[in-house]
Parts: C-alpha cells; structure tokens; sequence
C-alpha cells in the first residue's frame, strides 16, 4: 500500500474517533442513568458513575464494532440497524449477567429485567449512534 493511501486512511479515521467517543460516552451515561433512576435504592451521581464503568464493556465488545460496520453504510434513525443492536444487546446482556452471577443457566431469559434492559441499552445506543456518525442519509 502507498503511504500517501495509508495516511489518508488514518486521517479519515482520526476524524471519526471523537464521535464514537461522544457516541459511547452518551450511551453509557444515558443507560446509567435510566438504570438509577429506576433502581429501588437511592444511589445518584456515584451511581451514574459506576454503573457506566459496567456498561461500557458490553458496549465496548458488542455494539461498537457493529457501530464501525454500520458506518461504511451511514443511515440514520434506522430500523434495520436498531433491530440488529437489540439482537446483539440481548446477547451482550445475556453474557454479561450470566458471567456477573456466574449463573450460565436459561433463567435469565425469563425475567422482565433482562428484556428491559436490553431493548433500552440497544433504543440507547441506536439513538446516539444515529446522532454522532450516521450522518449521510436519511431516516429508513
């Protein structure tokens, strides 16, 4: 590969960072907050804080490299894409919880709280994602 290539690649790609940076960030601090404010406990800005060093991992592995894929097809406020990141939600959320109480049963699946909380991680994500990167086109 040229060099002048890979400089424009890699400056293209400097270009981007920042918005999946206020993307994950968004996501994350909105989640957490969401799950504060609906926790029974009263846990406020420390618990805004901590949640979303737990959210970020699943946000980290799961939904930001099929935010990258998703931006070679820039679309906002997609349907399509939204329901991809509540498949991979439910998943990361099924990971997660299952590694957290080192439970790798089914019985997460029938909670209420674990469809909760993915569908809103997945709305979450979808919406800031939508806001930051996907810039080209229109909403589908």
């Amino acid at each position: 590969m040229e060099l002048w290539k890979m400089s424009q690649k890699v400056s293209e790609l400097s270009d981007v960072i920042p918005s999946y940076f206020f993307s994950l960030v968004s996501s994350c601090l909105s989640l957490s907050t969401v799950l504060v404010i609906f926790s029974v406990g009263t846990w406020g800005v420390l618990g805004i804080i901590v949640f979303s060093f737990y959210v970020v991992i699943p946000y980290l592995l799961f939904a930001v490299p099929v935010q990258v894929l998703f931006n070679k097809h820039p679309k906002k406020f997609s349907l399509i894409y939204f329901s991809l990141y509540i498949f991979f939600s439910l998943l990361a959320v099924f990971i997660y919880s299952s590694v957290l109480n080192f439970d790798f049963s089914m019985d997460v699946l029938t909670t209420m709280d674990y469809y909760a909380i993915s569908l809103l991680a997945a709305l979450l994500f979808w919406f800031w994602d939508s806001v930051f990167l996907q810039k080209k086109s229109a909403a589908s």
